[in-house]
């Protein structure tokens, strides 16, 4: 037996490249996971949150709104704050749907009722048909042609004695969504000092932080406050709506709705529960469940590494605390053990630190590393002095000879594609990929396997794109290669019945980590960069399972333009292929047709565009610039078989990339050509 093991708190900060407009995918939806990957928070489900309000703990405070802001909590009003001069952001939802403002005016508006929320419907929580209370920053900022605001709030409860209380844990019932950047903006905040100092809870439960993302409805949520409010006799306590992340702003739509609080005590002593099992480090890199054997972590460097996240649900601390690893094969056959040196798991009152973290992680170097190709299985077990078991979580993994990914095929539960503008009646461009790096230097990427969604179109013009990304660049700003394709329907598959379709670069790709000091994010991503009236590109995919941010979608920012994101909610169905691969023959060179590098390049006048054929038949040259805008067009007539030279005077064109494309019969052959004068 091992006794190798790192300690780290599950601390995941989120990468975010660029602003987000008030727009979603037409097809992401929120999924329940198993565990929160945030501080300070867990969902629950419906029986637990019962448990916490009655079930034999002490209940000291509880809300329904079915007296608005009058309050029906036996204690006190409720009260709101917002950046909207009136207060008109907060409204109180009455039972048949109508909006009340603070001053008790009505708003003439079921929310959640702004441009973009409209007709999704309430909160359904369990008293929700006595009122609920809704943060309407949609309604607020509409309509969006007179301009919007950053907005902001506070809802307050009354002043609480929480002096007999050991433990403290507030739930409640929500639903939301945010716009425009991943970090959520919404927050539990306490304090015992009349209001001087806050201490933040972040308040998204469960859900994976991405802005436009729906979470789900409702989203019952627990959060211990233990670390600040146990033993307290003058406690405030409030929900926050603030302007957060990397520039502190640009936070104006969509809606919070909050109902059904519960202030209880803890009533659970001893307490462990295993939250998530994983396959790599989430915190630093990223975990994969598909990995080619020339890419398996040397037994020399540590083998396998099992992240475990864990958390104490009880009041008290848990003292000797294990954790194992076992890794078996398909057989069930175990060939590696793993066990942690004994450790304290501290209560949430215990913790060094305020908020304390819902769950810390054990990454465990397991020092397996697979002799042969096949499917694995990573086991994690826990135990301490007061609970002799935990239980136990699993994942499998699977090591192949050439492919590289991190979506799991017997859970492609949402289907991700464009997002329909209902106004211009057209699918916007969209794009899904993946992020990865590499331990082992040698590898070569030769294309993406892509398992497209069951609404793919025939038709779609799109690109599979390479990225290499320093780690201090944004995705936006790193170079790239690509092939292009036109999509055909009979490509595609369903969630039950996944096909990965194989997509083959024109050049082979070497990846090198030598000489890097920290390693550096390479992407691979299927994209298309136009607008279609009935055609759209799909890819399945894993939903709500993206723990590592290894995720990137292409979508509308808030300056109107398109870019690549990160920190997303679902993990797309897009591996690489590490050896050689015959791709579709939609790229023209495996279909008799070869295209050449235009000569010269970069060019300031005249070019040629050299390419040879197996066969005759009608030609063209499309040349469009990086926004994909065509430029121009050569109709080259019937040409023989044989090959072929096209002069072209690029003098009138303005400095910067563009490509050319071949097109013949079913063939389309893409190169990229720089103009600088």
């Amino acid at each position: 037996m091992k006794n190798i093991f790192t300690l780290a708190a599950c601390v995941l900060a989120l990468q975010v490249s660029a602003q987000q407009g008030a727009h979603t995918p037409r097809t992401a939806t929120s999924h329940e996971v198993e565990a929160s990957r945030l501080l300070g928070l867990q969902e629950v489900s419906r029986a637990e949150a019962s448990s916490l309000r009655g079930g034999g703990s002490t209940v000291v405070f509880f809300e329904d709104f079915a007296n608005g802001f009058a309050g029906n909590n036996g204690v006190g009003p409720i009260t709101v704050e917002d950046t909207s001069p009136e207060t008109t952001i907060w409204q109180y939802v009455q039972a048949e749907g109508d909006g009340i403002y603070q001053d008790g005016t009505a708003s003439g508006v079921q929310p959640p009722a702004g441009e973009f929320s409209t007709n999704i419907g309430g909160l359904n929580s369990e008293s929700a048909a006595n009122g609920w209370m809704i943060f309407d920053c949609d309604y607020y900022n509409t309509p969006v042609a007179s301009g919007v605001e950053d907005v902001g709030g506070f809802l307050n409860l009354p002043t609480l004695d929480l002096s007999g209380l050991e433990s403290v844990v507030i739930t409640w019932d929500q639903y939301f969504r945010y716009c425009c950047f991943s970090f959520m903006p919404l927050f539990v905040e306490v304090s015992v000092d009349g209001g001087e100092n806050w201490t933040s809870f972040e308040a998204g439960g469960s859900f994976i932080p991405s802005a436009n993302v729906a979470s789900a409805n409702p989203l019952i949520t627990g959060l211990d406050i233990s670390c600040i409010a146990a033993g307290e006799s003058e406690v405030d306590v409030r929900f926050a709506y603030k302007q957060t992340g990397p520039n502190a702003s640009n936070y104006t739509h969509y809606y919070w709705g909050i109902d059904d609080i519960s202030i209880t005590a803890n009533p659970v002593a001893n307490e462990l529960e295993l939250v998530q099992l994983t396959n790599g480090d989430v915190y630093l890199l990223f975990e994969y469940r598909v990995t080619p054997m020339a890419q398996a972590i040397p037994e020399a460097d540590g083998g396998v590494l099992a992240g475990v996240l864990y958390r104490n649900r009880g009041f008290l601390n848990q003292e000797n605390c294990l954790i194992t690893v076992d890794v078996l094969d398909e057989t069930g056959e175990v060939l590696s053990t793993t066990v942690t040196e004994p450790f304290t798991a501290p209560s949430f009152a215990n913790n060094d630190n305020c908020p304390a973290n819902p769950q810390d992680t054990l990454y465990i170097a397991t020092g397996w590393e697979p002799e042969a190709e096949g499917l694995y299985t990573l086991r994690a077990t826990m135990s301490s002095d007061s609970v002799a078991d935990a239980g136990s979580l699993t994942m499998d993994m699977e090591y192949t000879e050439c492919e590289f990914g991190h979506d799991n095929p017997a859970e492609l539960d949402v289907e991700l594609g464009p997002r329909f503008d209902d106004e211009n009646d057209f699918f916007e461009p969209t794009g899904y990929g993946n992020r990865y790096t590499f331990h082992n230097e040698g590898t070569t990427v030769y294309g993406l396997a892509v398992a497209f969604g069951p609404s793919t179109s025939t038709g779609v013009d799109f690109e599979i794109r390479w990225m290499d990304q320093d780690p201090e660049l944004s995705l936006a700003d790193a170079p790239y290669e690509f092939a292009e394709f036109t999509s055909d329907a009979n490509w595609a598959g369903t969630a039950a019945n996944p096909v990965y379709y194989p997509l083959a670069f024109e050049d082979e790709i070497e990846v090198s980590v030598e000489g890097l000091a920290s390693p550096g994010f390479y992407a691979g991503a299927v994209i298309t960069e136009f607008d279609y009236e009935d055609l759209e590109l799909t890819v399945l995919g894993n939903g709500n399972s993206d723990t590592d941010n290894s995720t990137i979608i292409y979508q509308q920012a808030g300056s109107g333009e398109f870019v690549w994101f990160t920190a997303q909610t679902a993990t797309p169905a897009v591996r690489l292929i590490t050896c050689p691969v015959v791709s579709v023959d939609v790229i023209g060179a495996y279909n008799g047709v070869h295209l050449q590098g235009n000569y010269p390049n970069p060019t300031a006048g005249e070019t040629r565009f050299a390419f040879t054929s197996d066969w005759g038949g009608d030609f063209m040259i499309e040349l469009r610039d990086l926004q994909g805008r065509l430029v121009d067009v050569l109709d080259l007539g019937s040409r023989p078989a044989g090959e072929h030279t096209v002069v072209y005077d690029a003098s009138a064109l303005s400095d910067g990339m563009y490509t050319y494309s071949l097109l013949t019969g079913d063939a389309r052959v893409t190169k990229k050509m720089r103009v600088q004068h």
